[in-house]
């Protein structure tokens, strides 16, 4: 039995199957135009090489580069698509020379992907001059798989400019968002995942030190060094290849684009005082409501009468605490807490049973009544919450003063932080303890993290309200369903559903799977419990 806040066995074994601590990631924003940036000097190997790293997704539907070689109509680029689909493409003079699409979609934004790429166009098999890798495995099948001749060269090592997070293929520069951890380039190999990383003993794919030559161009790009925005781009490869740094920031405060939201689960003891404890972060969760997110999922404009819900629920127990400020409007702002129902499908707090303070009416806690609480907020407030899931007690915080404490229902199910707005205009920002709290959290409250949170157990069966609607509900089952069905229907997914690091999302407006009302669903393989679960691909 694991002690609920005590070491978990299973989470030291995959700690020590790596022996590798990915200390720190870079979130990138697309309305900031930001990016880095290196141009070689010198050329090196731009046939053979090899690209890897982690990355966290999240805005889907858009065109977002991970890395890419090259200038306007002739760049090598490794991106997501407007498909969602993973693209690796060598384009000269506006032709797809290179053009691997894989089948598989990637909307999970709940955990963190391991890519990698490896190229040698000197193979005379067609198949093995591009491979691709996902979480530790080969991805073999491709919706389009176009190879470029024999002995041709790729833009990367070459002295066109490199960019991470930034592709100027097209009349639009397109920019990442999402956050990036432990990139690797190395010039003049082919290497398969292995040199980055290794399965643990739950089969669990985690980083490894890598301890080969990295070629002229290539780099290790750790992320670590926040002294400054520029350190962010030094290399550790001892090649001197740093890059420099665009529209990124280290000051402190919700602006702040270094943070420990990373895809290792630290070690470190939480204090309570926020950016300390290494692990996968909550972010609001675009899979659950259509709200406006920017900023690594951490800003969130609500539609009027709408919430954002935290991609990590808080569990049954423990104690947690979290930070908001709100930076637009005043009319009806609210931030709270709501229990799931069976099946946690949520797309507005239930009014009955969840918990806001809001700075409208009085400034009311809404439960099953409306009563007086805490003092009027306003913009640049900082508004903490503390919620006691053993004691079933909350708190409210204003600029580090307690509201005072509440005491809450007892659930069965998971607990939602949630932002809201009673009127359009309205703008959060969030932080779940990626970065350092403005004021300290409470004596034995955590952050809300993988690294913190119980292992629990994946729920295997419940119902969910469904919509009838292609943009179906998201459920969260603290895990991995690998084979399901919805209303006695075998899900396939992709089609029917999404399969996720921490849950499901519907894809179907088909009654079978999503009839507007009751649906129920059962898990008939579940895979790892997503304390531990890397970002899934579909199908």
């Amino acid at each position: 039995m694991t002690i609920p806040g005590s070491a978990n066995p299973l989470l030291l074994a995959s700690a020590a199957a790596g022996g590798y601590t990915i200390e720190r990631s870079v979130r990138f924003n697309s309305s900031d135009s930001a990016y880095l940036e290196r141009t070689p000097s010198t050329a090196g190997n731009r046939k053979t090489w090899t690209w890897a790293g982690w990355v966290k997704r999240s805005k889907l539907g858009d065109t977002q580069s991970l890395f890419c070689a090259g200038t306007y109509l002739n760049v090598t680029s490794i991106r997501f698509d407007v498909s969602d689909k993973l693209t690796v493409q060598n384009l000269v003079s506006n032709s797809a020379i290179t053009q691997l699409d894989t089948t598989q979609v990637f909307r999970d934004v709940g955990a963190w992907y391991h890519i990698a790429v490896a190229v040698d166009t000197t193979q005379a098999t067609a198949a093995s001059r591009f491979r691709v890798y996902l979480n530790g495995s080969e991805i073999t099948t491709f919706s389009t798989a176009t190879y470029q001749s024999q002995n041709t060269d790729t833009f990367v090592n070459s002295t066109d400019a490199h960019q991470i997070g930034s592709l100027n293929w097209t009349s639009v520069i397109q920019y990442f968002n999402g956050y990036a951890a432990d990139y690797f380039l190395i010039d003049g190999q082919a290497l398969d995942p292995t040199s980055f990383g290794k399965f643990d003993d739950n089969g669990i794919w985690q980083p490894i030190a890598y301890s080969g030559s990295y070629g002229t161009n290539g780099f290790h790009l750790p992320f670590s060094d926040n002294s400054t925005a520029a350190a962010l781009g030094t290399d550790t490869s001892g090649n001197g290849n740093t890059w420099t740094v665009n529209n990124i920031s280290v000051a402190s405060g919700a602006g702040n684009d270094s943070v420990v939201d990373v895809p290792t689960n630290g070690t470190e003891t939480d204090t309570g005082v926020g950016g300390e404890v290494r692990g996968n972060y909550a972010t609001f969760n675009p899979l659950s409501t259509a709200q406006t997110l920017s900023n690594g999922n951490l800003e969130v404009t609500p539609a009027a009468q709408y919430s954002a819900l935290s991609t990590i629920a808080f569990p049954l127990s423990g104690k947690w605490y979290c930070e908001f400020v709100l930076t637009a409007g005043t009319g009806g702002a609210i931030v709270g807490i709501t229990p799931a129902t069976t099946g946690a499908s949520i797309n507005i707090p239930d009014l009955a049973n969840s918990y806001g303070y809001i700075n409208a009416n009085g400034n009311k806690r809404i439960a099953s009544v409306d009563s007086a609480y805490g003092s009027t907020y306003t913009l640049n407030d900082i508004i903490g919450i503390s919620y006691d899931a053993d004691s079933n007690s909350l708190a409210f915080y204003k600029n580090g003063a307690s509201q005072g404490a509440i005491s809450v229902s007892a659930v069965s199910y998971v607990t939602y932080v949630y932002a809201g707005a009673g009127s359009s205009g309205i703008k959060w920002i969030a932080n779940f303890g990626q970065r350092p709290f403005a004021y300290t959290a409470p004596s034995g409250f955590k952050a809300l993290c993988t690294a913190n949170l119980p292992e629990g157990a994946i729920t295997t069966s419940g119902t969910f309200t469904g919509n009838a609607n292609a943009d179906g509900p998201f459920v969260y089952l603290n895990g991995i369903p690998t084979a399901m069905t919805i209303n006695g229907n075998a899900v396939t997914f992709a089609t029917h559903a999404d399969k996720l690091s921490n849950g499901f999302k519907l894809r179907t407006s088909s009654t079978s799977y999503n009839t507007s009302g009751s649906n129920t669903y059962s898990i008939t393989t579940t895979g790892d419990k997503f304390k531990f679960a890397r970002a899934q691909p579909n199908p």
